[in-house]
């Protein structure tokens, strides 16, 4: 069973966020009435995963309101594998750059072409099956590293 709090979206804290008028007590109620459709839980999870989203700086709560830590949201999205199946209909071969100062944006690559079970060829140049999916290419434009990265599409010669 996975953690309730990766049943709240970002999407959830947003629509909750702009509809509580800074209430605390109507967020956590529409964040609630959100997740509630999609699984049925009981309220007592409900709000000790709201309390691990404030212990991990995700929101923040004050009497205000609460809060959408926008950096804190970002990195967690930015470095978080992408868990789609592909459909291994062509091989591909990706060849990438990514410079040194990037090394995090680097470790992410390698690790999500290798879930995807990519073949190491060289550091930087990696075998598997694909299409990618759309938001592999999202994402990698999101880092920014777009220009670094060339996708080739395998096929057998004809002669």
């Amino acid at each position: 069973m996975s953690n309730y709090h990766e049943d709240i979206t970002l999407t959830d804290v947003i629509i909750a966020f702009l509809s509580s008028a800074r209430s605390t007590h109507m967020m956590h109620k529409i964040l609630w009435e959100r997740v509630n459709k999609r699984r049925l839980i009981n309220r007592s999870t409900f709000y000790q995963n709201i309390y691990r989203l404030k212990k991990k700086g995700i929101i923040e709560v004050n009497g205000n309101g609460i809060k959408l830590l926008h950096e804190k949201v970002k990195n967690n999205y930015k470095y978080k594998f992408i868990n789609i199946k592909l459909e291994k209909t062509n091989k591909i071969i990706i060849i990438f750059d990514i410079p040194e100062k990037e090394r995090k944006v680097r470790a992410w690559l390698r690790g999500q072409i290798k879930l995807w079970e990519f073949t190491m060829i060289q550091k930087s140049v990696w075998l598997g099956f694909g299409p990618l999916p759309k938001e592999f290419y999202d994402r990698v434009d999101f880092l920014g590293i777009k220009e670094c990265i060339k996708i080739f599409k395998v096929e057998k010669s004809t002669k």
